[in-house]
Formats: structure tokens, C-alpha cells, sequence
């Protein structure tokens, strides 16, 4: 049977490719789709459209490069054979980078931006490293791991993004706290997965 894996990712990258041109169109006129952003008191009025689009909008155009060539480097880069199971990593990534952020923003603050995925889908790599059987890339696996945790760690200690003033560009106010919830999202992803896994060869007697 032909595999059908390479033709379903490319697909994605070019999903993704899209819905980011579509979102950031306005940064060419040096404007932001404010009407995508998450802002907890308009999604209370009942745009909930908000809550899918917020991750794909961006304040500028140095903000869409950082976020979304992190986005896409990391998700091409996913081991998990299924279509299914990378989408819900990333779902879980974006679900938890905007729980977390939920308690600090006002009601009629915004978020918006891929990072707090982008550091959810690094921690669930990571772990994926971990569970090769090659030592190098097992070592890779933690030391990634071990820096993705900490740097949020840090961030949701302190309300500060590290290296924040390396910036080259406008990245609007982060909501440091994100990230924190990105990686919460992408270990609870691979540990869910792992379990069910463990328990369909165990059911089986794998």
C-alpha cells in the first residue's frame, strides 16, 4: 500500500501556510486583524471565532517570521506517523498556552501568536527524542527538554520573557505565562498518547 504520510504532511504545511497568509494580510498595510485577536470580553459576547484564530494573528511582521517559522520548523519535525494526533498536539499546545494565559489577561486585553505553541510542540519533540532508542539523540532529547522547561518555568515565575531584549523587531507585550502553558499542553499530549498506546499493546499483548 502506497504511504500516504508525506503527501498528508505536506498538506498540513501548506494548511498552516495559508491560514497565516489569510490572518496577517492586514501587516501589509501595517495594520493587525484585531477582529481575529483573543479578547476575553468580546469572546464572552460571543465571537468565539477568537479562540481559533488568535494563535495565527501577529503584530508585525518580525513577529510572524520569529512565531511562525518556529510553528512550522517544529511541527514538520514531529515523529507521530498520525495526522490526527500532530493536529491535537497542537490543539493541546494552543489550548494550554491560552488557559494559562487566561488569569492575567484583562477582560479587554488581546493575545495573540504562535510562541506559547511553538514552545509546546518543542517540549512534546523533546520527549519524542527521549523515546528513541539512540543515545545521542536521546541526550538531545533531554538537554531540549530540560531548557524548554526551565525558560518557561522562569517566565511564569518572574512575568518576564527571557532574552526579551534580543528582539529585532515588535512583538507587542508578550503574555509570558504562555509559554508555560504551551509546554503544560505538549507533555500532557505526549503522556495521554503514550498512555494509550501502553494500553492498546497491553489489551493486544504486545
Amino acid at each position: 500500500m502506497k504511504d500516504t504520510a508525506p503527501t498528508s504532511a505536506r498538506r498540513e504545511f501548506g494548511f498552516f501556510a495559508l491560514v497565516l497568509a489569510l490572518t496577517n494580510l492586514p501587516l501589509l498595510a501595517s495594520h493587525v486583524s484585531e477582529t481575529l485577536l483573543f479578547v476575553p470580553s468580546r469572546v464572552a459576547a460571543g465571537e468565539w471565532w477568537r479562540v481559533l484564530t488568535a494563535p495565527f494573528v501577529h503584530v508585525s511582521a518580525y513577529h510572524l517570521t520569529l512565531d511562525a517559522g518556529a510553528f512550522l520548523l517544529l511541527y514538520h519535525g514531529l515523529r507521530e506517523p498520525s495526522c490526527a494526533k500532530r493536529l491535537c498536539v497542537a490543539a493541546a499546545c494552543a489550548a494550554g498556552s491560552l488557559l494559562a494565559s487566561l488569569p492575567v489577561l484583562a477582560p479587554d486585553g488581546s493575545l495573540c501568536g504562535l510562541s506559547g505553541v511553538a514552545h509546546g510542540l518543542l517540549a512534546f519533540s523533546a520527549l519524542e527524542m527521549l523515546a528513541n532508542g539512540d543515545r545521542t539523540v536521546s541526550r538531545a532529547g533531554l538537554a531540549s527538554l530540560l531548557a524548554v522547561v526551565a525558560k518557561s518555568t522562569y517566565e511564569a515565575a518572574t512575568g518576564h520573557v527571557a532574552f526579551a531584549a534580543l528582539h529585532l523587531g515588535d512583538v507587542a507585550s508578550p503574555v509570558a505565562i504562555c509559554h508555560a502553558g504551551g509546554v503544560l499542553g505538549g507533555l500532557l499530549a505526549f503522556l495521554s498518547m503514550n498512555a494509550a498506546r501502553t494500553s492498546s499493546n497491553s489489551k493486544f499483548g504486545f
